[in-house]
């Protein structure tokens, strides 16, 4: 007898992106057009009705998914090494290392926290997005959670959802910032460069708190706590003010400007990456409902960033 797995899970409205590919999101390590054809089969329900692939969400819905335990995904589980800081019975901390992609996708199919997660935790292809709650960009390190069971899956997602998620950055920028304490600008996909975002007033509500902690010569190391949770919102917001994040090369970093210091720019010319660092998470523990935070310190990569630009 085939057993069958059920996923149900909340997705927010989005004008760009069609049912099919919001699902993907939520379910990595299934192919697109796996998911294509389960909704074509039925088998993945919006608000308890039948869909289409390139339905547009409008409004705050509830997805169903059933799945067959007997069909492959397609992610392999590998052995990697993860840097998990923290375990329970309900969810996992992960602290990400950067230049790791946080899970698979078109041309990352390997290599990714998820792979190795899934090494590690198996029961975790049971779980949506084997069980990854958030993600970090690529070049971005720092803290991840990981739910281990539908029942906490559901419950750290509706935090994010809501908000309820305390998350803070550290990042070094270019330029010293004079006083910036809050950064509300829209936020939606750039007109002429799809990867990129940009801020646009027909984007979307972004919100982001904003502490300065050392100034320096041509730098400024701050602290970005998020209140929502655009794609890449640090990386536009201070990019748009005139602070890109060093390293940055999409968002406007240019090295030219640590010239006068010729260890900089020897260390930014092999530098894959850029200084932002997932460094804090309160949220409410997904059983006990008591406050759980945690904090952790960046790579060194990122303390090289601000020695350097401190001298």
């Amino acid at each position: 007898m085939k057993n069958t797995t059920f996923y149900k899970f909340d997705i927010m409205p989005d004008q760009e992106l069609r049912l099919d590919q919001l699902i993907s999101l939520q379910l990595p390590e299934y192919s697109r057009s796996r998911i294509k054809n389960w909704i074509n089969q039925e088998k993945i329900l919006v608000n308890g009705e039948k869909c289409a692939p390139k339905d547009k969400v409008l409004t705050k819905s509830s997805v169903q998914v059933e799945v067959n335990d007997a069909e492959e995904l397609d992610i392999q589980a590998e052995n990697l090494s993860l840097n998990i800081v923290y375990e329970d019975t309900e969810f996992i901390i992960v602290n990400k290392d950067e230049n790791i992609v946080t899970h698979t996708a078109a041309g990352n199919y390997s290599g990714t926290i998820q792979n190795g997660l899934l090494f590690k935790y198996p029961e975790l292809r049971n779980v949506p997005r084997s069980g990854i709650i958030h993600r970090l960009d690529k070049q971005t390190s720092g803290l991840l959670i990981i739910s281990r069971n539908l029942r906490s899956h559901n419950n750290l997602s509706k935090q994010i959802q809501d908000r309820l998620v305390e998350k803070k950055y550290d990042a070094v920028v270019s330029g010293v910032i004079d006083n910036i304490n809050i950064i509300d600008d829209k936020i939606g996909r750039h007109k002429i460069n799809r990867k990129k975002m940009a801020v646009t007033d027909s984007g979307k509500k972004a919100l982001s708190k904003v502490k300065i902690k050392e100034r320096y010569k041509k730098a400024t190391l701050i602290e970005v706590e998020l209140v929502t949770g655009r794609t890449h919102q640090i990386r536009v917001h201070l990019s748009h003010q005139g602070y890109p994040i060093i390293g940055d090369k999409l968002y406007g970093f240019k090295k030219n400007k640590f010239s006068y210091n010729q260890d900089i720019v020897h260390f930014l010319d092999s530098y894959q990456s850029f200084a932002l660092h997932a460094r804090f998470l309160k949220f409410k523990h997904p059983k006990t409902n008591k406050e759980f935070k945690i904090d952790c310190l960046p790579p060194y990569s990122f303390n090289v960033i601000k020695s350097l630009v401190s001298k």
